[in-house]
């Protein structure tokens, strides 16, 4: 796929989807962006909005006919603490599965939302392989049921598309930015903990979760690899997006008292919290990258270093 083809996106009005229109545009690509809610203002006129379901059968009717070089799928539920139900599993899991089979219809590449939820509990600190997302001596699998429906949609996938298709899962791990209010509970936590100290000079922490870790990606590169995607054939699979490193709550509150003293704020303070779902909670995550590193070496990646100074620009906004 080369810039001026036209890619079709989901959830575009979403905090990664809102992003991902703006990447594709600066491409030079011609976007249909597909979304329930209103289009935001400032993408109004570098995208065809369609506000409909992105499984609705006109859109399924336009990808089956050979429109879209590219569906760039990220609608969906993302809610966490959604209960289990014919809903989750018809929004997450079926008609993805049947914006597959349109894409197959007339050879439409595919690259869709997964979610590092599906590892649950990972046993060992080291950073999870896609290969061990069944193997219960590396990790617990899904630990609510929006990780199932992203597991299940995976697993399909393998199932259905092992030939005659070209498709990308990516099992993002937890993705940054400053644009995330719209998010609510939903926001990553590294955001989360970033406002706070920025704007309370108090952070909450669950009590049991100082040297919890987490591996974030800021929502740039989310969008330059999924850029980079649309333009380089990979093999059909499901491939973690990380940076491949873990950062502990520890060390952001200490960046964060830091951060504090040299812009001339009061000094932070933490509180600890009671922590109310400790058994559906990841205390650990960390991809392993090598899969998709391998596949596209040219997009962007980052060490430890780096993840300090992104996360020191977004303190700062929000100070």
């Amino acid at each position: 796929m080369s810039p001026g083809s036209e890619v079709l996106i989901t959830g575009a009005a979403g905090f990664i989807g809102r992003h991902t229109v703006q990447a594709f545009h600066e491409a030079g690509y011609q976007i249909t962006a597909v979304d329930l809610r209103e289009r935001p203002n400032h993408l109004a006129v570098v995208a065809r909005w369609v506000r409909s379901d992105f499984a609705a059968a006109d859109i399924l009717a336009e990808i089956a006919a050979g429109r879209y070089m590219t569906v760039v799928h990220q609608g969906g539920i993302s809610d966490t603490r959604m209960p289990a139900g014919r809903e989750l599993k018809e929004i997450n899991t079926l008609r993805p599965l049947r914006l597959a089979d349109a894409c197959r219809s007339n050879g439409t590449r595919l690259i869709y939302a997964s979610s590092h939820a599906v590892y649950g509990t990972i046993y060992r600190r080291a950073p999870i392989a896609e290969s061990a997302d069944e193997d219960r001596a590396r990790c617990s699998g899904p630990l609510n049921p929006y990780a199932a429906s992203k597991l299940d949609l995976d697993r399909q996938m393998r199932l259905r598309h092992v030939t005659g298709l070209e498709w990308v899962g990516l099992r993002y791990t937890n993705v940054v930015g400053p644009d995330e209010a719209d998010k609510g509970p939903m926001a990553s936590i590294m955001s989360q903990l970033l406002r706070q100290a920025a704007e309370t000079g108090r952070l909450r922490i669950f009590d049991d979760s100082l040297t919890a870790a987490r591996d974030y990606l800021p929502i740039d590169a989310v969008a330059a690899t999924l850029v980079h995607l649309a333009c380089i054939p990979v093999a059909p699979g499901t491939y973690n997006l990380g940076a491949g490193h873990a950062v502990s709550f520890a060390q952001i509150a200490q960046w964060c008292a830091r951060w504090r003293r040299e812009t001339g704020g009061n000094p932070l303070e933490v509180e600890l919290i009671p922590h109310p779902v400790a058994s559906a909670y990841q205390y650990f995550t960390c991809a392993d990258m090598t899969a998709l590193n391998t596949a596209l070496p040219e997009r962007p990646t980052f060490c430890p270093k780096d993840t300090e100074a992104w996360a020191s620009d977004l303190f700062r906004l929000f100070w």
